[in-house]
This record gives structure tokens, sequence and C-alpha cells, in this order.
């Protein structure tokens, strides 16, 4: 008798320890669906202030008389014309061309500053490929430098056809 007492005991034990939560695996993609989806919801909201407060500089698309690399002579090429428009130099300054193409530039844009770069000495940021303006036309210049407030200015400017269409 003191064997059958016994049973009843122990299966209360067992059955006294707290639940275990299980999560299925529908319940654990459905989690990462909404997570997903809440975090590009924030980020619709607010896709134009992630950069910063804008950078005064103006950009133009053209042709201008670069030097050779010997140094003989100008070649006429695709070039970008930057012009810093405030009275203070914009140093950490950096131009990026289709959110591909890279330029960082060491010295900063001095004030009032109206400088020419031949278009084909932006190299891509994930290897050392050069920028061809005859094969691919300039869509975006996104411009960064740091402001005198100590903030990151971003400037973003959208071409068509070598034309400004939208500035932010």
């Amino acid at each position: 008798m003191s064997d059958s007492s016994e049973s009843p005991v122990s299966f209360q034990r067992e059955s006294a320890l707290a639940p275990r939560l299980h999560l299925s695996q529908r319940g654990l993609c459905v989690c990462l669906v909404l997570m997903v989806a809440a975090g590009l919801s924030v980020y619709a909201m607010f896709p134009e202030r992630v950069g910063g407060p804008p950078l005064p500089v103006a950009v133009e698309l053209g042709k201008g008389a670069m030097p050779t690399a010997d140094g003989a002579g100008k070649l006429l090429t695709e070039v970008i014309v930057l012009t810093n428009l405030t009275d203070h130099p914009i140093p950490r300054f950096s131009i990026e061309i289709n959110d591909q193409y890279l330029l960082i530039r060491d010295a900063p844009l001095a004030a009032r500053e109206r400088l020419e770069l031949p278009q084909r000495v932006f190299t891509d940021k994930r290897s050392n490929h050069r920028f061809n303006p005859v094969k691919y036309p300039v869509e975006a210049v996104t411009l960064t430098g740091q402001l005198p407030s100590g903030a990151r200015g971003v400037s973003r400017f959208l071409f068509e056809d070598g034309v400004i269409t939208h500035t932010h």
C-alpha cells in the first residue's frame, strides 16, 4: 500500500512544475516578419532626414579641359563641378556618384572654392573600377562634409540627361 501512496505524490510533484513556453515555427516566422515590417515602416517615414542637414554646395555636370597624365596638354572630358556656397571651408568632404563610385577628398573644400573633377577619377566602393561616364550616365550625386556646427551635412542631387531634376 505504501507503493500506491507514493505514486500519486510523485505524479503531483511533476505536475506542479511551471509550464514552459514553446514558440512554434509559425509563431517565430510571424514575429520575424512583424519585426522587419516595423523597422521598414519606421525607415520609410524618415528617409530624407536620416542623412543630416543639407550641405551648402552647388553641383553641375559638364565638360572641361583637364591636364593629361604626362602634363603635356589638356583633354576635354566629362567633369563634375562643385562650388562651396559658404564663407567657411568644408572639411571631411566626400563625393559619391550613383551611390557606387566614391571620391574622398583629403583637403577641405575652401570657402567659395570652385572645384572641377574628372568623372573618371571616381572609383567603385567595392573594387578598383573607375567610373565610365560614356558607359554610365550620372543619375545621382551625394555630397557629405562637416558643417561649421560640427554636424555632418548631406546633399543629394538627382540628374536626368545631365540636368538636376531633384535636390534633397
